[in-house]
């Protein structure tokens, strides 16, 4: 241990010693002797990679007796029951609201800076969904950490399946999250979920029933064949989940295999190292196998929806090629979601970190705490799984109500609308989508140009009309002839006029005669009348 982390001789001689569990476990600020002590400064410098603190920070937080705050990343457990996952949500009983209200009380973060993660630089490696346990957890964040026995404290003022494994100091630009290399996840399934004899669909099992009640009616053992042997989870089984699984390793893009992320979308590129399934082995008489999959990181449900997948071509409800096919198609497809009850986080991973930084920081890696580690598994999380089966009946309620035609349905207009690109060769596909897009470049520019000529269509265009008289009209109605005057007694209407001003007006005809029309000035006016008269003729 520097003496960059040693405290003062006279804090030294004030705290009280650490705990045994703790100093093996984690790296404190205690000196390991009394002389080492002595010779310690009395102001600690910053440790390598650490930010420096602002004006009036720490060193004003220890004049004020608040402790000085390093950065620190803490191994942590919890059972998910009864909470709306890891990351802090407003209105929602989360993990993170129970880990901060622990930390707080016991001293490692002040009161002035609860509530605002922000302010001691929070972060979490991986953020579980609701019901999701966990024995690997990483949290980093600035905290307190005199007096010595903080760890201790966390762990009292922590509810019933929580606790903290230890922490280690780590470089004040570490974030939990980002610099985390990998995470691995156990996923732990009931046998049962396998036997195609259990778990049947609720009409099929109602079938059954009715068929075996009929039986004993007549007097008839209702004991089918089939069912005299028990099914094994044998080595043959194990071997085939073992191939489903193996198909999710590699480099995909698992838009189907996780809510609201378009296939399009960056995000949806995972890699998984591996994915597999272990020896079966028995809790409280219910028999279990446990899948571990290692990834660089997953998207919400991930992990759940290629179990569920998984199950269901282990049934028969659907086929590999079906899995494999949502994996490479750009189609929806719906793929079935397992129960939360047995996923949880195992460990996270900091290799890159451990390398750049050996020299300087004690490496993170959740071998230091093993023991706990299992221990915490054998007391909290497989008990709960159990008995949760047990009193729920949890996996085998979720496969009988599996929508099985509303998921075949799915991947068949999947397969229509993918039209066969999903298997193509990258040079094949490239050539189907450049086709796909021309023919769609030339659809649109064919519904332009109809909708450009509809938008030319000739228009009656202004036409000059010269009158009579030399005088100009310009306009597109058509000349119409005027009203004719009034015929005198018993004499009939003259004719049309001119179409303006400049046409005139009809004269009256005599007694008993018809009135002479107006003489037209402009094409489509009324033409004279037939019968001409002397203008002599024509009465007032």
């Amino acid at each position: 241990m520097s003496a960059q982390d040693e405290p003062s001789a006279k804090k030294a001689r004030e705290e009280t010693p650490t705990a045994p569990a703790e100093a093996a476990a984690t790296r404190t600020d205690a000196p390991a002797t009394a002389a080492a002590a002595a010779d310690a400064p009395t102001t600690t410098p910053a440790v390598a990679g650490d930010p420096k603190p602002p004006a009036g920070g720490e060193e004003a937080e220890a004049e004020s007796g608040k402790g000085k705050k390093r950065k620190i990343a803490a191994f942590l457990a919890y059972v998910g029951k009864g909470y709306q996952g890891f990351q802090r949500n407003p209105g929602a009983k989360t993990i993170e609201d129970e880990l901060e209200r622990a930390i707080v009380k016991a001293g490692g973060i002040s009161q002035d800076n609860a509530g605002d993660f922000t302010k001691v630089q929070w972060t979490r490696a991986a953020r579980t969904d609701k019901g999701v346990s966990a024995v690997g957890q990483c949290i980093a964040l600035r905290m307190v950490l005199d007096p010595p026995g903080v760890l201790e404290r966390i762990n009292e003022a922590l509810p019933e399946g929580f606790k903290f494994f230890g922490y280690k100091r780590v470089t004040g630009g570490f974030n939990a999250k980002t610099m985390c290399d990998r995470r691995r996840y156990e996923y732990v399934i009931p046998t049962l979920a396998f036997d195609p004899r259990r778990c049947l669909p609720r009409k099929e099992v109602e079938a059954e029933a009715a068929l075996a009640a009929e039986a004993a009616e007549q007097g008839i053992d209702g004991a089918v064949a089939d069912g005299a042997e028990p099914f094994v989870f044998d080595e043959a089984v194990r071997a085939r989940v073992n191939k489903i699984l193996g198909n999710y390793c590699g480099t995909h893009n698992f838009h189907n295999y996780t809510i609201r992320v378009d296939p399009n979308d960056a995000s949806a590129m995972r890699y998984i190292i591996s994915f597999e399934c272990g020896e079966p082995f028995v809790i409280d008489g219910v028999e279990f196998v446990r899948t571990t999959v290692v990834g660089q990181s997953f998207m919400l449900h991930q992990i759940r929806k290629l179990i569920g997948t998984m199950i269901g071509v282990m049934r028969g409800y659907w086929t590999e090629e079906d899995q494999i096919f949502a994996l490479k198609t750009k189609e929806s497809c719906n793929t079935p979601m397992a129960p939360e009850l047995g996923l949880f986080l195992c460990e996270c991973i900091y290799h890159a970190y451990n390398n750049r930084y050996a020299e300087s920081h004690e490496p993170l890696s959740l071998d230091d705490y093993s023991d706990a580690v299992d221990a915490f598994k054998t007391q909290h999380i497989y008990p709960h799984m159990s008995a949760t089966e047990k009193s729920e009946n949890t996996m085998e309620t979720w496969v009988r109500m599996l929508p099985l035609r509303q998921i075949r349905n799915s991947y068949e207009w999947a397969r229509k609308a993918d039209g066969g690109r999903a298997f193509m060769s990258k040079a094949d596909k490239k050539e189907a989508e450049k086709k796909e897009r021309d023919g769609a470049n030339k659809k649109r520019k064919e519904r332009e140009s109809e909708a450009g000529e509809l938008k030319k269509e000739p228009e009656d265009k202004p036409k000059d009309i010269i009158l009579e008289g030399g005088l100009k009209f310009t306009g597109t109605a058509k000349p119409k002839g005027g009203r004719g005057g009034r015929g005198g007694r018993g004499g009939g209407r003259g004719g049309g006029g001119g179409f303006t001003p400049g046409g005139p007006r009809g004269g009256g005809g005599p007694r008993g005669n018809q009135g002479r029309g107006g003489a037209n000035q402009v094409k489509g006016g009324a033409e004279r009348a037939a019968d001409e008269f002397d203008p002599a003729e024509l009465s007032d």
